[in-house]
């Protein structure tokens, strides 16, 4: 059994042919539609979100962002100027100078409500030793204040996506805990396949390097399984859904904790009930992550 926890459906009545029509016309890129209003935050070089453009044949849904202005991404970034004319022709919105930490402060941005907001590789900058302690904090508080000014800019049903290195040290950011500090409940953890996104070219982002790429991993124990499971999997002999664990992997954390992924995080919004509930299932602790989100 999967949990999901999630904000209230809102019911709207759409006329039949209305709704087959719209049906027909969807796209997918993973689990991000054609339909979604899409805010992208902290993009380097607009790679990704012309290659999400390019899927739909169309980028009228799409709103993407940069902390940069305008003139220091043309400067930066050898496609940039490339990548925004191309989108501006398929009709996306282009907004910089945003703080991923600061969004409802945008004067753009104030009244406006997303169904997915993604932040791909959130990073603070180079600012010394990635395993320490201060570095670790300045990336923390990036996500915890991304989470913080997102969460109120979801619509019913919306998700936050956060793409993020999990080997040490990154693993160590523990974004499970943010979400859940800022009243976020992840619901899915998927593997990131820089190929479902052709075109796109992750970035360094920050200092003389910015425009050159960085190592992703890749992940397959958990394509088959994860996007219908929800984490965090603790084991404990009376509980129905820790024995169906149990039969299909013989150490839950074993399983999990040790791989060296990158993973796409869906985070919800979390229902008022959400602590209750989740207390309520034996063998569940809050604070039961599996190593690889430690």
């Amino acid at each position: 059994m999967s949990y999901y926890y999630q904000n209230e459906e809102w019911e709207v009545d759409v006329d039949e042919e209305e709704e087959e029509e719209e049906e027909e016309e969807e796209k997918w890129v993973k689990n991000i539609s054609s339909n979604h209003q899409i805010l992208l935050v902290g993009e380097g070089d607009f790679s990704f979100s012309l290659s999400l453009a390019h899927s739909f044949g169309s980028a009228s849904n799409i709103l993407a962002s940069s902390l940069d202005p305008y003139d220091v991404l043309i400067e930066n970034y050898e496609d940039a100027k490339w990548n925004l004319e191309n989108l501006e022709k398929l009709g996306a919105s282009l907004l910089h100078g945003v703080d991923a930490t600061k969004l409802k402060l945008h004067s753009d941005l104030r009244w406006q409500k997303f169904d997915r907001i993604i932040f791909n590789f959130p990073h603070a900058g180079f600012h010394g030793n990635e395993a320490h302690t201060r570095v670790i904090k300045m990336h923390r508080n990036l996500v915890h204040g991304f989470f913080s000014s997102a969460r109120g800019m979801l619509r019913a049903d919306g998700e936050i996506h956060v793409n993020h290195k999990t080997t040490a040290p990154f693993c160590h950011w523990n974004i499970r805990e943010l979400a859940s500090k800022n009243w976020l409940v992840l619901i899915g953890c998927v593997d990131f396949k820089k190929e479902d996104y052709p075109g796109y070219n992750n970035k360094r982002g920050n200092g003389s390097r910015c425009d050159e790429s960085f190592p992703l991993g890749h992940l397959t124990i958990m394509e088959r399984i994860s996007q219908h499971l929800s984490l965090p999997l603790t084991s404990s002999a009376g509980n129905p859904f820790s024995r169906m664990i149990d039969r299909h992997f013989r150490n839950p954390t074993e399983t999990f904790g040790g791989i060296n992924c990158d993973l796409s995080y869906s985070i919800h919004e979390r229902s008022p009930d959400f602590g209750r509930d989740f207390a309520a299932m034996p063998g569940r602790t809050l604070n039961g992550d599996p190593t690889c989100f430690a």
